[in-house]
């Protein structure tokens, strides 16, 4: 009986921890934007003319604001150059239009990933998805088949039959 209350307890830990995983990933924990403000994106160009861009931004997490790289944001060669001469890492700073200036994250405290095929940790945030819902199924599925004793079951005496 006390293994069925560890593993009913187990379940519950377990769901707790996947439910606060996943409200805190989503930005919907309380004081939490789901959000993100683009303030500065910078594109450069490699020697085979491909373009690559990068973005600083601020969210709120915990109550707190937060800023640092926003990973994932699809920067178009449409947008405006602000300088035409470049930064010292050959970067020219790009004017970010109000349609992409506020993109919804998934966010930690010190980077955020905009919910795009571009962002990167979508190995990550899904793998700890995963291992806890495995997790989860597992604790469920050996607690419903765990044998449980029969009630008013007589007590196996220490003694063996000769």
């Amino acid at each position: 009986m006390i293994a069925v209350k560890v593993r009913i307890t187990a379940i519950v830990v377990v769901g707790l921890a996947l439910v606060g995983m996943l409200s805190w990933v989503a930005g919907s924990w309380p004081a939490d934007q789901t959000r993100a403000t683009v303030d500065h994106c910078y594109v450069t160009h490699d020697r085979l003319e491909a373009m690559h861009s990068r973005c600083v931004g601020n969210w709120t997490r915990g109550g707190r604001g937060q800023q640092g790289p926003i990973h994932g944001v699809d920067v178009q060669e449409s947008w405006k150059i602000i300088d035409d001469e470049p930064s010292s890492a050959y970067e020219w700073e790009v004017a970010v239009p109000a349609s992409a200036r506020q993109p919804r994250v998934l966010a930690d405290t010190r980077q955020a990933w905009t919910l795009s095929p571009r962002a990167l940790p979508w190995g990550l945030v899904p793998a700890g998805l995963v291992a806890l819902l495995a997790a989860l199924a597992w604790l469920i599925t050996a607690t419903v088949r765990a044998p449980r004793p029969a009630p008013n079951a007589p007590a196996e005496s220490a003694a063996t039959p000769a």
